[in-house]
Formats: structure tokens, C-alpha cells, sequence
């Protein structure tokens, strides 16, 4: 039997942290490298479409409804909400692991 699939919105916010990290990359290293953080980034956002909710919940001082969950890629957190009417899921934003904690707390 095949599970449900859910639609995946990537939202502007998550889209311009995705283009800063793709900067980032392109001027640190390779525009190559970027591509590839990139895109693994957006498949990995992409492939939320299938069991969303296996992943783990986001822990923040602010409570949202619905919870904040996410998904791992390399040292990055793909932070996302599960809208259970629409069938949607929303990517809200691409953190490094490396950024302030205190950033979850600002979704």
C-alpha cells in the first residue's frame, strides 16, 4: 500500500535562507560546492512528502500550532509545520547547526 503523499511548499523566508546559504557557499568555497548544498537541501526538503510526521519536533520557547518539526541534511536543520487539512507540508527555514539556538526561538 502506498502512504500518503503531502504537498511541500518551500515559503519565502525558507527560500531566502536557502539563496543566503547558497551565497555563503559560492563565496567560501566553489559555486559547485553551492549547487550541491543546494540542491541536496532542496531534495531533502522535497522528499518530506512522504511520513512528514516521522520527524522529530522542534523544541522552542514559543509553542506553534501545528508544532515545528524537522528534518536533517549535513549540519543543517530543514524546519517545517504539517498542515493536516491542506495536505501540506510548509518548510519555514534552512538552519545551520552552527547558528544561535535563540533563531528557533524568532520562527
Amino acid at each position: 500500500m502506498v502512504g500518503k503523499l503531502w504537498k511541500v511548499v518551500i515559503t519565502r523566508n525558507a527560500r531566502k535562507s536557502l539563496s543566503n546559504i547558497n551565497d555563503y557557499y559560492e563565496k567560501k568555497t566553489t559555486p559547485t560546492l553551492a549547487k550541491k548544498v543546494r540542491e541536496g537541501l532542496v531534495a531533502e526538503a522535497r522528499s518530506l512528502e512522504k511520513l512528514p510526521a516521522s520527524k522529530p519536533l522542534l523544541l522552542t520557547e514559543k509553542k506553534a500550532s501545528p508544532p515545528y518539526r524537522y528534518a536533517k541534511k549535513w549540519s543543517f536543520r530543514i524546519v517545517f509545520q504539517i498542515f493536516n487539512k491542506e495536505d501540506q507540508v510548509s518548510v519555514i527555514d534552512f538552519i545551520h547547526d552552527k547558528e544561535s539556538p535563540g533563531k528557533w526561538d524568532d520562527l
